[in-house]
C-alpha cells in the first residue's frame, strides 16, 4: 500500500510539473502574440500617417472663404503653417483660436478633407457698429488713446489688426470716445437703443463715467451716469425736442441737459455784451 501511495504521489507531482510547464509556455506565446499585435498596430499607424493621402504639399490646397475686407494671403500667413502638412496631426481648434486672436473675426471653422487632401477655412468677419477709442497703458509709456472698431457684442478690435491684414476700415457713422472693457456687456443693448433713436446720434463721449454725452443733430446732450433704465426716457425726451431748431439757433446752445428727462434744460452760450455806438466809434 505504501508503494502504491508513493507511485500515485510521484505521478501527481509529474502532472503538476507538466501543467506548470504548459502554463509558462502559454504565457510566453501570449506575450509574443501581444507584442506582434502592438507592433503591427504601431507599424500600421506609422504607415497611415506617412501616406500622401493625408499630406498637403501645396498651399493652394488650403482654401479660405467668407472674408470680405480681409486679405486672404495675410490671413493665411497668420496661420503659420509648415509644409508638408499632415492633416491627422493638425489641431483645428488651435488654428481657429489663432485666427480669432489675430484678426477681427466673429467666427472661424476649419474642416479637414480627403481625396484630395485639403483644408477648408470658413471665416465670418465682425459686424462693425462704431469706431471707438480707449486708453491703453503700456509699461514705461504714458497712457495713450487708441482707436478701434466695436462689433455687435461690444468687443473692441484695434485698427492695427485691419492694417496688419491689409483690410479697409469698416465704414461706421457712430464714434465712441472713452470706451472701457466693463462697457462691453452694456454695448449690445445700448447700440440697439441708439440705432433706433428718431434723433440722429453721431457719437458718444464716455470719457467721464459720471456724464455720458451724446453728440446729436441737435447738439451735445448730457445724460449723466449711464442708466439703462433711464436712457430710453432720455431718448424719448430728445425726440420731443426735435422742433428746437424752429425756436432757437442751435449754434447758440452749449448743451441740452437731460439728466432729469422729465424737466429738460437747454444751456445757452453766454450772450456777448452789446457794444454801444460810442464804444464802437472808438
Amino acid at each position: 500500500m505504501a508503494d502504491q501511495s508513493e507511485v500515485t504521489s510521484t505521478a501527481s507531482l509529474a502532472a503538476r510539473r507538466r501543467q506548470k510547464r504548459w502554463e509558462r509556455r502559454r504565457q510566453r506565446l501570449q506575450r509574443f502574440w501581444r507584442f506582434l499585435g502592438v507592433s503591427a498596430i504601431a507599424a500600421g499607424l506609422v504607415w497611415v500617417l506617412a501616406r500622401p493621402l493625408w499630406i498637403i504639399q501645396d498651399p493652394q490646397r488650403i482654401q479660405i472663404q467668407g472674408q470680405q475686407t480681409l486679405n486672404r494671403d495675410r490671413l493665411f500667413a497668420t496661420l503659420d503653417l509648415k509644409f508638408p502638412l499632415n492633416l491627422l496631426q493638425l489641431q483645428p481648434q488651435r488654428l481657429e483660436q489663432r485666427l480669432l486672436e489675430a484678426a477681427p473675426l466673429q467666427q472661424v471653422q476649419i474642416q479637414r478633407r480627403l481625396l484630395p487632401a485639403s483644408l477648408l477655412i470658413t471665416v465670418q468677419e465682425i459686424t462693425a457698429t462704431a469706431q471707438a477709442s480707449r486708453v491703453v497703458v503700456e509699461p514705461n509709456q504714458p497712457p495713450q488713446e487708441r482707436w478701434g472698431i466695436l462689433d455687435r457684442q461690444g468687443v473692441w478690435h484695434p485698427l492695427s489688426a485691419y492694417e496688419r491684414l491689409g483690410a479697409n476700415l469698416p465704414q461706421t457713422t457712430l464714434k465712441v470716445r472713452g470706451y472701457r472693457e466693463p462697457y462691453q456687456r452694456l454695448w449690445p443693448a445700448l447700440y440697439t437703443l441708439l440705432s433706433s433713436s428718431p434723433v440722429q446720434i453721431r457719437g458718444l463721449d464716455w470719457r467721464d463715467p459720471t456724464n455720458l454725452i451724446l453728440e446729436t443733430e441737435l447738439g451735445l446732450v448730457y445724460c449723466g451716469p449711464y442708466d439703462p433704465a433711464l436712457l430710453p426716457q432720455q431718448i424719448a425726451t430728445l425726440d420731443r425736442l426735435r422742433q428746437l431748431p424752429e425756436k432757437t439757433n442751435l449754434d447758440a446752445i452749449t448743451y441740452i441737459d437731460l439728466r432729469q428727462p422729465a424737466t429738460p434744460r437747454v444751456q445757452m452760450k453766454p450772450t456777448p455784451p452789446r457794444r454801444s455806438p460810442q464804444t464802437a466809434a472808438q
